[in-house]
């Protein structure tokens, strides 16, 4: 476990030094999501709130892989998600700003792809998060705005029983506009910054 992190940290480090308009190809590979532990449903929806103000510590990997698959992992051999989509159609996806830049993750391989590299991204929201994650889907589909709200409660849950600070929001969804490689006809619905709580 600290191997991998200090092996993310060591990543980051190197990819600072790569120009912030790169796209760099690169892949992390997430360690497998903690499926166990925290509180129950029950006591996640009762201590389930928001925060507005983060500590600048940086999330372990293992939080970012529990984070990003409470938002939208594979929880199911058939494929299925942890947010339930119409028709399972899946037209929905997750990316998250990191320190070191943007990544899209792919719950399949459950690995991050980096798809913009630079600090910039990170600095670019107000929030001071370590994390922020950008909840998109397909502008097309009628069902879209359902999917992301489920998707941001997974997340708030989660962060809920684990002790995180998380706040949703609809503002800053712009941020990076004609920038993020999403797919065709895709947008950002909402942010959601998260980290430790402010001491």
């Amino acid at each position: 476990m600290k191997r991998k992190n200090v092996l993310f940290a060591l990543l980051c480090s190197l990819v600072l030094a790569v120009p912030a308009t790169a796209v760099a190809d690169m892949l992390v590979e997430l360690p497998a999501p903690q499926k166990s532990g925290g509180l129950s449903v029950l006591e996640a929806l009762g201590s389930r709130h928001v925060e507005r103000v983060f500590d600048s510590r940086v999330l372990p990997l293992q939080e970012v892989s529990n984070v990003l698959w409470a938002a939208c992992g594979v929880s199911r051999k058939d494929g299925r998600l942890t947010v339930p989509t119409a028709m399972n159609y899946q037209r929905i996806g997750v990316y998250a700003v990191l320190p070191d830049g943007v990544y899209r993750y792919d719950a399949r391989q459950n690995v991050l792809e980096q798809v913009l590299a630079g600090e910039s991204y990170l600095k670019s929201y107000a929030n001071g998060a370590p994390l922020v994650i950008l909840h998109t889907a397909q502008e097309s589909d009628r069902y879209s705005a359902m999917h992301i709200g489920s998707m941001y409660e997974n997340v708030a849950l989660y962060c809920a029983s684990a002790g995180l600070a998380n706040v949703m929001k609809a503002q800053e969804t712009d941020r990076l506009e004609g920038k993020l490689p999403l797919p065709e006809g895709w947008k950002v619905y909402m942010i959601q910054p998260v980290g430790y709580p402010a001491r």
